[in-house]
């Protein structure tokens, strides 16, 4: 019986049924396809984000070659050397016109498009064309520019050399030349990522294009930028521009003129002196400017507050008169008066010192405006000295202009004859600004405006003019206006046969001061400049006035954020 048992117990393993062996196959078989294709798809995956990473990282590269070349374009408009100045190209649109188009392109980044995109400042040298936009006289597409090296790469790929390029594709501005200048200009830099060899036209691996917008901002930037001689009409013979000590002083001349034809022609800016009829005058070449359509700042320059000069008691504008030359019948003394609404002069003797040397007339700072208001605004309508001296009293806190103009108001016509709405200066008399219980002159053109800001008559302003026969003349010799501030917008300056100075500056729709020698002193007390006294008394950066005279153009700041565009 136990062999019985043992002979089971030892007999070899029972058989698996063939059916079992069936399912073990299929079920072999089906994990051997999930693995691969677990693998495949793992491997597929690995594939597809090395090329969305390699596409990402093309993408950003050409980003950056968009940043690099507009960087690379502004620091070439905005360059700091004044003999490549290239800001004006800030004004002028890149491209206008269909590029598709044969014939309609309008490439204003080009030397040879003077006549098609005129400036204000008509001489600026416009030979200067940026190194980051070559330029053409084509109507071709601006060309591609390299930002690397052929002989590297920027990504090692085992095929050929990568390289990153850029090229402007447009810009367009509205700070133009009719604007002074002044608004936003918008770039669109596209930056490309090719292969050694390829073309970027077609054959580029990513590209993208890069939308920003710039404030532009035109300025005088220096002291001597600044226009210490401006008009239309200007005959300025053997005038020189000094320093208080005679040397050749600071300051330009811009020459107003209504039309650009004569400016475009190949001699139009070579021979400017003989526009200001100064031929051969040394001291004054190299500072003419003919600047188009600009014409003269306006009188809001002189605004500290606008207070007018009125008579104690009186709510009207007071007008004042003075001549020593007993033209007037009715008003006897020197200084004479009115209100606005008032045609009868009243004399003012009490104002009136008589000596050996002729008369002073002294108007105290309490006197005019009644001694109040930031500045003093004073309204006269005739000036006719021979030997008085006519004494202001100025400070900073409260600086004179005399206005050579009728207030904005009704106003009667003087009742006494000779009234010339002119001003008249002989050699020895005297008109300036003094401190308050001084005699002496203070030595402060910034504080003794002389204005007017009437629409200009219709005539055209010429030197054969006199004081006596026409309005709004300011005619000085000798040292009878030493220190003063001169715009006249309608209005002409003269001097006359002897040697005649004058430190300030002279803003006038005509200047005549060839006659005889005439001195500009452009620099005051304490080697400062006329301009730099004048900006500080009158607060011009608060009013964000740009200045008057060579303009620099510079794209300063964003207005928005960068975008970037892909295709």
């Amino acid at each position: 019986m136990k062999n019985a048992i043992f002979r089971k117990l030892s007999a070899g393993p029972s058989q698996v049924p063939k059916y079992e062996q069936g399912i073990a196959l299929v079920l072999s078989l089906m994990m051997g396809m999930v693995l691969i294709s677990g693998v495949t798809g793992l491997l597929l995956r690995q594939l597809m984000a090395r090329k969305l990473g390699a596409s990402e990282s093309y993408q950003q590269m050409a980003e950056a070659a968009a940043l690099n070349g507009f960087n690379r374009i502004l620091g070439d408009l905005n360059t700091n050397e004044s003999t490549l100045y290239k800001g004006y190209l800030f004004t002028l649109d890149h491209h206008s016109g269909d590029e598709s188009t044969a014939g309609s392109e309008r490439w204003g980044w080009n030397a040879s498009n003077e006549a098609n995109f005129p400036l204000r400042e008509l001489c600026t040298d416009r030979s200067q064309m940026p190194e980051a936009v070559p330029g053409s006289s084509s109507s071709s597409n601006p060309p591609y520019i390299a930002l690397t090296e052929s002989s590297s790469s920027q990504r090692d790929d085992g095929q050929e050399n990568i390289q990153l390029h850029y090229r402007l594709r447009g810009y367009t501005t509205t700070a133009t030349a009719s604007n002074n200048g002044l608004g936003e200009g918008r770039f669109q830099v596209e930056g490309l990522v090719v292969r050694d060899g390829d073309d970027p036209k077609t054959g580029y691996l990513a590209r993208t294009l890069l939308l920003r917008s710039l404030y532009v901002s035109s300025i005088v930037a220096g002291d001597g930028d600044w226009a210490v001689l401006a008009g239309q009409n200007l005959w300025l013979g053997d005038t020189q521009i000094q320093t208080r000590n005679g040397d050749d002083g600071d300051g330009k001349i811009l020459l107003n003129v209504n039309s650009a034809d004569y400016y475009l022609t190949g001699n139009g800016c070579i021979n400017l002196l003989d526009d200001i009829h100064a031929t051969d005058n040394t001291n004054l070449e190299g500072r003419v400017i003919p600047i188009l359509e600009k014409g003269l700042p306006t009188g809001s320059l002189w605004n500290q507050g606008l207070t007018k000069d009125t008579e104690d008691g009186s709510d009207e504008i007071r007008i004042w008169s003075f001549d020593d030359t007993e033209t007037f019948e009715q008003c006897t003394a020197i200084a004479c008066s009115r209100d606005s609404n008032i045609e009868e002069l009243t004399g003012r003797s009490d104002l009136q010192d008589n000596n050996e040397n002729g008369a002073t007339v002294r108007l105290s700072s309490n006197e005019l405006c009644g001694g109040t208001g930031e500045d003093c605004h004073i309204f006269v309508e005739h000036i006719n000295l021979s030997d008085t001296r006519l004494l202001i009293e100025t400070s900073a806190e409260r600086p004179i202009v005399l206005h050579l103009e009728y207030p904005n108001t009704t106003t009667k016509e003087p009742l006494e004859t000779g009234i010339t709405g002119s001003i008249n200066l002989a050699d020895g008399s005297q008109l300036c600004g003094v401190d308050a219980g001084s005699f002496e002159c203070n030595e402060k053109p910034e504080q003794l405006v002389i204005l007017s800001t009437v629409p200009k008559p219709a005539r055209l302003s010429t030197c054969e003019i006199s004081p006596q026969n026409e309005p709004y003349v300011l005619a000085f010799e000798g040292n009878s206006l030493p220190y003063a501030t001169v715009h006249l917008i309608p209005g002409v300056v003269k001097t006359g046969p002897m040697a005649t100075t004058l430190n300030g500056l002279i803003w006038a729709d005509g200047i005549c001061t060839n006659a005889g020698p005439f001195s500009l002193i452009s620099e005051t007390k304490a080697n400062s400049s006329v301009v730099r006294d004048l900006n500080s008394q009158w607060g011009w950066e608060d009013q964000n006035f740009p200045g008057y005279g060579k303009m620099v153009t510079r794209g300063i700041r964003g207005t928005g954020l960068d975008t970037f565009r892909r295709w």
